[in-house]
């Protein structure tokens, strides 16, 4: 999407996609994508148990512990820049018309507080030892993830990051819900109406991918927090539902959105008749 944004720079870029709302869902989808590179070396590669030889002997002053660090702090970014994304989605709708420089300085703030308010919420991991802990039913047996002292037995840590996963999940069942009311009574009244239709299908479609994931993520750690029995399988079924936020987001909205398809023109041919006059 980046390089056809680059390559199409010249469009009028505004009246196909609100600018700001591409940039934030560049840096909700980017934040996820890195999110999820991680949770492959910190949990799906090691509960395959095929590296448990190497990790079993982690000191606590490893390199890992960074990576966790890094793990959540991208994490945090990704969920923050959702609550944006379907921010400025909503303001979009509800101000049609003073809307880009409001944007711009809530896309600016928000991203500078989200990016430190992100990385100070990371630093407890660093300072703390990096360990790996062994999965239960049903992994097989050596299978393990990695974590640091902080992130486990921490109670604090895990209500905490319970209640944010959760304060986010809200705001984006309330602004889903603001945006769909808006939409109940728009109408597109102009020659381009088939294609904006298209746009705010897409862009709301986008919103419930965003949302059903992370409504059944809370409805399995909430779970899990009253039945400690069931935490292997969270672990087994959160890599689907993150897969489906950032895989299946990010390609429906570039191959429906009407912005990323070209615009063809088409040509009429036009067929003569030649009649030849034979002279016997």
């Amino acid at each position: 999407m980046t390089i056809f944004y680059e390559k199409n720079v010249s469009r009028n870029f505004s009246k196909e996609i609100h600018p700001f709302v591409f940039k934030t869902f560049l840096h909700m989808q980017g934040c996820g994508i890195i999110y999820t590179i991680l949770d492959f070396f910190l949990y799906r590669i090691p509960s395959t148990s095929i590296v448990t030889s190497y990790f079993s002997t982690i000191r606590g002053d490893s390199i890992i512990r960074y990576v966790v660090a890094v793990f959540y702090g991208f994490d945090y970014l990704s969920q923050l820049f959702t609550v944006l994304f379907c921010f400025i989605r909503v303001l979009v709708l509800y101000n049609p018309r003073k809307h880009l420089e409001i944007c711009k300085w809530i896309f600016v703030i928000w991203s500078i507080t989200s990016y430190v308010l992100s990385f100070v919420a990371s630093i407890p991991h660093i300072t703390n030892e990096a360990m790996g802990l062994q999965l239960d039913i049903p992994f097989q047996y050596g299978s393990m993830f990695l974590t640091t002292t902080f992130a486990y037995g921490n109670g604090l840590q895990t209500i905490g990051g319970f209640i944010f996963s959760f304060l986010v999940t809200i705001a984006i069942v309330v602004m889903t819900s603001m945006m769909m009311k808006k939409l109940k009574g728009l109408k597109f009244m102009t020659r381009n109406s088939a294609r904006k239709a298209k746009s705010e299908t897409t862009l709301t479609i986008t919103m419930f991918v965003i949302l059903i994931p992370a409504l059944l993520t809370q409805v399995l750690a909430f779970s899990s927090i009253f039945a400690n029995q069931f935490a292997g399988y969270l672990i087994l079924i959160r890599p689907i539902l993150l897969d489906c936020r950032v895989n299946i987001v990010s390609c429906y909205f570039y191959w429906t959105y009407p912005y990323f398809r070209k615009n063809t023109v088409s040509h009429s041919v036009t067929v003569r008749s030649l009649s030849s006059n034979v002279v016997p």
